[in-house]
């Protein structure tokens, strides 16, 4: 029998073990987020909302709407309207609350994939206390900025040192998965037919040979 490996980047997630997290996704604070350009940081946004209904995961939204904060996202109050748990009233950066704390364990998810607004900041503070509290936790930095490169690459650094995984919401996306021939694959080339191209460089024109982008297996 192999043993199972213990480093986190080795040992990975899946659909059965990991709850989803989204951080302060709010129109008043996303115009603030510039180490991904507008475009494509909303594109991954957009991209990273679709896990919840794809994969069935427990879903918690963290933020508050008001004057200053704004309203959600789109895409997250999406997620909030098909039945997303909500933790909107905080005061602390982090959102590890007793409440939060309290739904995690009531969905026996050991792993927590997470996203948000800042990397340095809520999402940092969230994802350490997540670390500290037994959880593996796997940030996707790509959905997960900041306005200040040296700010982003030392929250990444500290993440790693803590214990957490960064990733991407393709890697995450793919990873959860797996199997383009299995029952979520038509539903994740979907999501990398809509999303992908625009992940680095914005909207693009599909310049494949046949005009239909990448396709799904027969």
């Amino acid at each position: 029998m192999t043993t199972p490996p213990k480093n986190a980047a080795l040992a990975g997630f899946t659909p059965a073990d990991t709850a989803l997290i989204y951080v302060d996704y709010v129109t008043g604070l996303d115009n603030l987020m510039t180490t991904i350009p507008g475009k494509q940081y909303r594109n991954n946004i957009a991209a990273f909302a679709k896990f919840s209904g794809l994969f069935g995961l427990p879903t918690g939204v963290l933020g508050e709407e008001n004057d200053y904060y704004g309203t959600f996202l789109p895409e997250i109050k999406a997620l909030i309207d098909a039945g997303a748990r909500t933790f909107q009233s905080r005061s602390t950066p982090t959102g590890y609350t007793a409440e939060l704390a309290e739904w995690l364990r009531q969905t026996g998810r050991t792993n927590v994939l997470i996203g948000g607004i800042s990397i340095d900041n809520c999402t940092l503070h969230t994802s350490l206390d997540l670390l500290r509290n037994g959880y593996g936790v796997f940030v996707v930095v790509d959905v997960s900025s900041t306005n200040s490169k040296l700010a982003e690459d030392a929250a990444i650094m500290r993440l790693i040192q803590a214990g957490a995984v960064p990733v991407s919401w393709l890697n995450a996306l793919t990873e959860l998965g797996t199997d383009f021939a299995g029952p979520h694959g038509r539903g994740m080339m979907q999501i990398i037919q809509t999303h992908w191209p625009a992940s680095t460089v914005g909207t693009v024109a599909d310049t494949t040979p046949d005009g239909h982008g990448m396709q799904l297996p027969a």
